[in-house]
């Protein structure tokens, strides 16, 4: 049996930014963004799944003078970021982490929680001369479709 797939509409109702603080005193906020719904309808059922394609933003700031470096404006690749590691698997406390929500044009809600697993520093540097962090997240969903 074969499968039907259609790229959905939506609007977003919540994409609240989580933040976190570091153990090396430097803030971290993450937002998930939510940019395409896939709707997958298998031939002869009506239960549909769904895929979802994000991005995610970082954002470090308040970073302690002590941590601070030459500023740059080199883009830098995830291979030679992850090479350049100095502070691997920074602990960090929770501000404020929240759900995400949209609605499909198919009146199906979706939530969706990012969350932070994994946080490394590296010897590279922003334009601000912030150092470049290496984040990991994962995202727990929640799908309740329309009703009829």
């Amino acid at each position: 049996m074969g499968e039907r797939v259609t790229d959905i509409d939506f609007d977003i109702l919540r994409e609240p930014w989580n933040k976190y603080e570091l153990g090396d005193g430097s803030i971290l906020k993450t937002r998930y963004i939510l940019t395409k719904i896939h709707k997958r309808v298998k031939i002869g059922e009506t239960t549909a799944g769904y895929g979802l394609d994000s991005q995610n933003a970082i954002v470090i700031y308040n970073v302690p003078p002590n941590l601070k470096g030459e500023p740059s404006k080199q883009a830098y690749g995830s291979k030679e970021l992850e090479t350049s590691i100095v502070q691997d698997d920074i602990r960090y406390t929770t501000i404020s982490e929240e759900w995400n929500e949209y609605v499909a044009e198919d009146g199906t809600r979706i939530r969706l929680k990012s969350t932070v697993t994994k946080v490394s520093r590296t010897n590279k540097y922003d334009k601000n001369g912030n150092p470049r962090y290496l984040v990991q997240t994962s995202v727990l969903p929640q799908v309740k479709p329309l009703r009829e």
